[in-house]
């Protein structure tokens, strides 16, 4: 206790491992410290039974991940960035809800590669409106689950460096309802009659692949 605050302090330190007797290079040290005010404020609350006369309806957005996996058991997750690969190896990828919520479905509408974060000129398509663009492309889950999973073979793009970002603009829907877009499948963009407006679309980007 310090002049009316409650003071945690910590050291961390670090240094470079070196052989033989002697260096040359300083040691990390940082200083950790948190101070607490000492006082604090608890609340409670209760509820007066009346009719209710007013509503308030907010709106929220849904927050996904995108992932790389070690294998198609979808175990391991990679945390490496950049992730570094071999052309034509197979890249396992795991798109879900930050919150899992069983009630909801997740659905791949449309993933693009593209050589920069921004995916402001050139891009690929491994999917577009459900319909596999691209030949390794092969889906292990989607529209059923809050979460979907897929898998391609590594590429580049000519022409530029071997950096690699991709982008998944997903569909989300309630599971209880059969005939949603989640259920739908491939549908091409001229024979697409239901309006997805109605069900909440999230885009998640991942990257980059880098080329060995």
């Amino acid at each position: 206790m310090m002049n009316g605050y409650v003071s945690y302090t910590n050291n961390v330190r670090a240094s470079q491992s070196q052989s033989g007797e002697i260096t040359r290079q300083s040691q990390f040290l940082l200083h950790v410290g948190c101070r607490m005010e000492a006082d604090t404020m608890v609340q409670i609350f209760y509820r007066a039974r009346e009719e209710i006369n007013a509503n308030i309806t907010g709106t929220g957005r849904f927050s996904a991940n995108i992932d790389f996996y070690t294998s198609s058991s979808f175990h391991s997750k990679i945390y490496d960035s950049p992730y570094e690969v071999n052309l034509n190896q197979y890249l396992y990828v795991q798109v879900e809800l930050s919150r899992r919520d069983y009630s909801l479905d997740l659905f791949l509408d449309t993933c693009v590669a593209s050589p920069n974060p921004n995916f402001t000129d050139r891009s690929y398509d491994l999917l577009r409106n459900g319909c596999t663009r691209d030949s390794t492309y092969y889906s292990y889950t989607s529209g059923y689950h809050y979460y979907a999973q897929f898998r391609f073979q590594a590429f580049k793009f000519l022409r530029t460096h071997a950096y690699v970002f991709l982008q998944c603009k997903v569909i989300i829907c309630p599971d209880n309802d059969y005939n949603s877009r989640c259920r739908q499948g491939c549908l091409s963009r001229r024979k697409r009659s239901l309006d997805s407006s109605i069900y909440h679309t999230k885009t998640v980007t991942l990257g980059p692949i880098k080329l060995k």
